[in-house]
């Protein structure tokens, strides 16, 4: 393995471990689940896309069923549905009764292309002017407004807002894509000559009720109080996460600026032997590849090494999925009335993670039940 200026430059190639992995994410792919995962109402989609995130990024099924609190049958299932079926895996139809009636496409072709493209003014249908056209252009003889709403709703063809997109404009997309998911096997096998540490910042995290879901008897929802003022700031919870041992550990600043970044960086690497070599992955937040911190991971005497994501593709991080879990189970849901105890919280959910991911009744209960299963 060569590192030339403190980035590494090397691609492993390494095949995966027999195991059930997502298929190769596009980046338009990975940007809407990166969304989803974060920003969406329903926990259960929130949950899907964070799997398929975590998979996209080489880890097997065991390791995202232990960082994400979930089965590893259902792991496996939700990668399986998303391989077969795409983007509409994340909200599978459920229930029974008579299959759905098959729609016109005829119909169907007209609602989803552009009034322009059919020699019509406009930039949008409405109901009634689609169903003008389709009279009039002699697609069918005759329908309601009504029934067009619901030969559409058959098809999956509903109004929606448009959304804006970004691809990844990097031209080393997939090389720097094959360096961190090289890494993260070579961590995983021990055929890595150091370690494989995954850094980011989660936040900015304030304080204040934030809502979330609990248990509660039935029509007595537990109630949060409403703020008006919030005097006491954000803090950022700056993370990193050990791939080889499993290990997650991180710290609350009070802001995230390239002293800040470096002094963490500097702690990462203080962690381990002198010798050993550090393989840091990181986005590329301007904050993150200062001079400063590009000279530091250059000096050979630090044996630091750093891999960047490609460009909007952060989600290819690993220390995303634990950030996820740290937001539904220390965030979402509290309402913590100072920075110290809210700090207290954080260590003591990260000290228990890492003790049940190596506690062994836990590994030999987790064994007993995928035999079972």
């Amino acid at each position: 393995m060569m590192v030339a200026g403190g980035v590494w430059t090397e691609e492993l190639s390494m095949a995966r471990p027999p195991s059930v992995f997502v298929r190769e994410l596009s980046p338009d792919e990975g940007q809407r689940l990166r969304s989803l995962s974060r920003r969406h109402k329903q926990f259960p989609i929130r949950q899907r896309a964070q799997i398929l995130l975590a998979s996209a990024t080489a880890m097997a099924a065991p390791q995202i069923a232990q960082a994400l609190r979930t089965d590893e049958n259902q792991v496996r299932r939700v990668i399986r549905e998303f391989n077969e079926d795409g983007m509409a895996s994340l909200r599978p139809r459920i229930g029974g009764g008579q299959p759905r009636k098959s729609s016109d496409p005829k119909i169907v072709d007209a609602a989803l292309a552009r009034p322009g493209d059919l020699g019509e003014p406009g930039t949008r249908w409405t109901l009634r002017r689609l169903r003008r056209y389709l009279v009039r252009s002699k697609t069918v003889a005759a329908i309601s407004v009504e029934g067009l709403r619901r030969t559409l709703r058959r098809a999956g063809v509903t109004y929606q807002r448009t959304r804006t997109w970004k691809s990844s404009p990097d031209p080393l997309f997939e090389q720097k894509k094959g360096w961190v998911q090289a890494a993260y096997r070579g961590a995983e096998a021990g055929t890595i000559d150091g370690v494989v540490v995954s850094f980011d910042e989660c936040g900015p995290i304030s304080l204040r009720p934030w809502p979330g879901s609990c248990w509660a008897r039935a029509k007595l929802t537990q109630r949060t109080r409403a703020t008006y003022r919030r005097l006491m700031g954000v803090r950022y919870l700056f993370g990193a996460y050990d791939v080889g041992a499993d290990r997650l550990w991180g710290a609350l600043r009070a802001k995230k600026d390239a002293t800040v970044v470096l002094a963490f960086l500097k702690d990462i690497r203080r962690r381990y032997p002198p010798e050993v070599t550090v393989y840091i992955v990181m986005d590329n937040l301007s904050a993150h590849w200062t001079p400063a911190i590009r000279a530091w991971a250059a000096d050979v005497s630090n044996h630091v090494a750093l891999l960047p994501t490609p460009t909007y593709a952060s989600w290819l991080n690993r220390i995303e999925c634990h950030f996820w879990a740290f937001v539904e189970l220390v965030v979402n849901n509290s309402d913590y009335p100072d920075w110290a105890t809210f700090d207290k919280a954080a260590q003591f959910y990260i000290r228990r993670r890492n003790r049940d991911h190596h506690d062994p009744r836990i590994l030999q209960l987790e064994a007993r039940r995928r035999i079972a299963a």
